[in-house]
């Protein structure tokens, strides 16, 4: 599998521009690790609904496997 990285800079998502790409595996791994473990110190909002739960809960699993395959 390929990884790359994208930084994208704007004032909305939907008005930002590229900045830069990346495929150093050396910088991706680094990264990306740092941004996995980053979204999982923020706390879960769960509410009361079930199916956002379950999307909170895969989210938050995906991120730890970003987070374990980078290192």
């Amino acid at each position: 599998m390929s990884s790359f990285l994208a930084l994208y800079r704007g004032e909305r998502i939907s008005a930002a521009k590229i900045v830069a790409v990346s495929a150093s595996p050396e910088l991706i791994s680094e990264l990306i690790s740092e941004f996995a473990e980053r979204m999982l110190d923020e706390p879960e909002e769960l509410g009361l609904d079930p199916v956002l739960k379950e999307l909170e809960h895969g989210r938050r699993r995906a991120l730890q496997l970003v987070k374990s395959g980078a290192e």
